[in-house]
């Protein structure tokens, strides 16, 4: 087919060019070529038929090819005029239609049907077996009468067939077929019924009452053991013959018992040397139908039986054959009493080809106007497809025109909105590039921030490694050697994240290192103070406490009043092993060792949220083997699956049990350990974790 360059315009010229082209297609296939050679060739070999003679050879075989071939070319011609048909949409529509009306429609009556059919042949095998319980229930209290009345008159164990006879009469209107059979503690008879019946089975328990099949039928039993002298073993047993089938069936139609020819023994339990079920069969005809719905429905009921020989249980198998009509006949059976009882059982499907014709009606209407809609949705369509054209080709100053106020035309406008905000999405996808190529710059830029390589401080090993939540981080550390015997040590948190965070981490990176003094500026103090050993450990210009009253009086008038940052500051001498902190607001950090466990904490509030705060400063002698750990809360406050956080605890419990392994797999390991606790891949805040070692 070829290609449409233009809108898909439905005219009568299109539709005669596209009928011009299948022809020419069929005309040229090589397939109708060959049927018509085979053709021909099996014409000429059926000429001596129509002269009475007989075929030539081969005639069967050119047949049989030409079937072939002329079987695969219809099936050819259909897949090209469905293609064509179905190449416009309007067509496409209405079988969409179709489809969507005329098969759901089939599918639910066809599953109404077989939902009518499984109830009612499930209703006429439920009434099946309530009619056989009921009956064995009275099979049972017949049995329980008839025994009660000998434990209190012993003497009237030869009037025991007729105590059953008069108890039956009771329960059964059209009483036939109750024998009661009466036997001593041994088993033996004490009537000649029960010895022309024959020796009770041993499998036999007291109040035993079901349905037992014998190599010859079936029958209902009860059996009851009395208390009294004689009899001390009772039965009464009701035989299924072809007249109570006949009775049970009444109703229902016909019904056969253990049916040859399907599975008629299914044991439950050890399997039984029992030959199949007998077969027991109503002889009363079904009922003629009633109309063209009054079908024959054919149904199974699996009924438990005894097998009287070994006591074993089975399910024996009856077959129900019965119509809607009976079955409707019990089901409005209220309706018998009525003027129109000859209308009971049909009102239903009277009912339900009312509801078929209503719905047929509305199916019709639907048909109809969806054929209506169609020609809107096409012009809809095809200005839509000459709308994505002018996209295509960059013209994004086209509009559809809006022909009308439907769900159609919200699209129209819909799709005119979106050629306005492709070209600004196009814009906005270079200024997020542009930013992304800035980020990754500042992202650059920050990593040159932190220290590259730890000081080389005699007798002191220094670590710290920051994991940013986004491209850039808010958190800081940093330690800078001040001279061949002094480090500083900083760790900080800037509030919020991202670009903010950054620039004024960046501030707070500056600001420390220039407040820094050099190691000459620390001696000129130390020796106008008086004294000192030249390091500047006696100059309170150079504390820790003064550089964060410095940096907090330069974030407090620079920075917006939401902004602070927590810092933990320190200044460590390698020769007396003394490590002077001030602690701003941060996280207090830990210094573990053969001391036990001791806090950072002295210090004061965070920096930058007010003016003149002051801070106080402390100093604390490190001994060989000492760890100090400074850390975010990047660290400390992620949580588990069960919103349990990660906790001060935990992190202190793992550095107490890794302080003698190496820095860097002590990082790892904290690092590792929290980003498991957390779960997930993607960070929640910044993570920072600075270590320092006396060896």
């Amino acid at each position: 087919m070829e290609a449409q360059t233009g809108p898909p315009l439905a005219t009568a010229a299109h539709a005669r060019a596209r009928t011009a082209r299948l022809l020419a297609q069929l005309r040229h296939s090589v397939l109708v070529k060959v049927t018509l050679a085979i053709g021909v060739v099996w014409l000429v070999a059926a000429l001596p038929l129509l002269l009475g003679q007989p075929p030539w050879p081969w005639f069967g075989l050119f047949r049989t090819i030409f079937s072939i071939a002329l079987f695969v070319l219809l099936v050819r011609v259909a897949l090209l005029l469905t293609a064509e048909t179905l190449w416009l949409l309007r067509n496409r529509l209405i079988l969409a239609y179709v489809f969507m009306g005329v098969v759901p429609v089939l599918l639910i009556a066809g599953m109404l049907a077989i939902g009518a059919y499984m109830f009612y042949g499930q209703y006429a095998a439920y009434l099946l077996v309530n009619e056989l319980n009921q009956r064995t229930r009275n099979v049972g209290a017949v049995n329980t009468l008839t025994v009660r009345e000998l434990e209190r008159h012993p003497n009237r164990v030869e009037d025991a067939a007729g105590l059953a006879h008069y108890y039956a009469s009771y329960y059964f209107p059209r009483y036939g077929g109750v024998r009661t059979y009466a036997y001593d503690a041994a088993g033996k008879a004490l009537s000649a019924p029960a010895r022309r019946f024959g020796p009770l089975s041993g499998w036999l328990r007291q109040r035993f009452l079901g349905l037992i099949v014998r190599s010859h039928g079936y029958a209902m039993a009860g059996y009851g053991e009395s208390q009294g002298k004689e009899p001390e073993q009772v039965l009464t047993w009701y035989a299924m013959a072809e007249r109570t089938l006949n009775a049970m069936a009444r109703g229902l139609g016909q019904v056969s018992v253990g049916q040859a020819g399907f599975v008629n023994l299914v044991s439950v339990g050890k399997a039984s040397e029992t030959g199949p079920a007998p077969v027991l069969a109503s002889t009363a005809p079904l009922r003629p139908a009633n109309s063209n719905f009054d079908i024959k429905i054919t149904s199974w009921a699996f009924i438990p039986v005894t097998d009287w020989a070994t006591g074993q249980q089975k399910m024996v198998v009856a077959t129900i054959t019965t119509r809607p009509s009976l079955l409707n006949d019990q089901l409005f059976a209220s309706f018998q009493s009525q003027p129109s009882a000859s209308l009971a059982s049909r009102w239903p499907l009277v009912l339900l080809g009312v509801v078929g014709i209503g719905f047929l009606i509305i199916e019709v209407f639907s048909f109809i106007a969806g054929v209506r809609l169609t020609r809107s949705i096409t012009r809809a369509v095809n200005d839509l497809y000459v709308g994505t054209e002018h996209i295509n080709r960059g013209q994004f100053d086209h509009r559809i025109p809006v022909r009308s106020r439907d769900q159609l035309a919200a699209l129209e406008i819909s799709f005119n909105n979106m050629t306005a905000s492709i070209q600004r999405l196009l814009e906005e996808q270079r200024q997020k590039q542009r930013l992304e190529s800035e980020l990754s710059i500042a992202h650059e830029v920050q990593a040159q921030l932190f220290p590259r390589t730890p000081p080389q401080v005699p007798g002191l090993e220094i670590s710290g490694r920051c994991l940013p939540a986004r491209v850039v981080s808010g958190d800081y550390f940093d330690f800078v050697q001040l001279s061949p015997s002094r480090v500083s040590l900083a760790l900080g948190d800037i509030s919020g994240k991202g670009i903010s965070a950054a620039l004024l981490m960046a501030t707070i990176v500056a600001a420390v290192r220039a407040y820094q003094p050099s190691a000459n500026e620390r001696m000129v103090r130390a020796a106008a103070a008086g004294g000192g050993n030249g390091n500047g450990s006696n100059d309170p210009e150079a504390g820790p406490a003064m550089l964060l009253e410095r940096l907090n009086q330069q974030l407090y008038h620079s920075t917006p009043p939401e902004k602070y940052a927590t810092l933990f500051y320190a200044l460590y001498d390698a020769d007396s092993r003394q490590l002077q902190y001030s602690n701003a607001g941060h996280l207090p950090p830990a210094l573990l060792g053969r001391n036990g466990l001791r806090r950072l904490d002295r210090g004061g509030m965070v920096a930058g949220l007010f003016e003149n705060v002051k801070f106080e400063e402390s100093a604390v002698e490190m001994e060989p083997g000492d760890l100090l750990a400074a850390w975010s809360d990047g660290i400390t406050e992620p949580e588990n699956e069960y919103g349990v956080e990660f906790g001060e605890a935990r992190l202190l419990q793992m550095l107490e049990n890794l302080r003698t392994r190496p820095l860097s797999e002590i990082q790892q390991t904290v690092l590792a350990a929290v980003r498991e606790w957390s779960g997930t891949e993607e960070q929640a805040d910044d993570i920072t974790l600075m270590l320092a070692r006396v060896v």
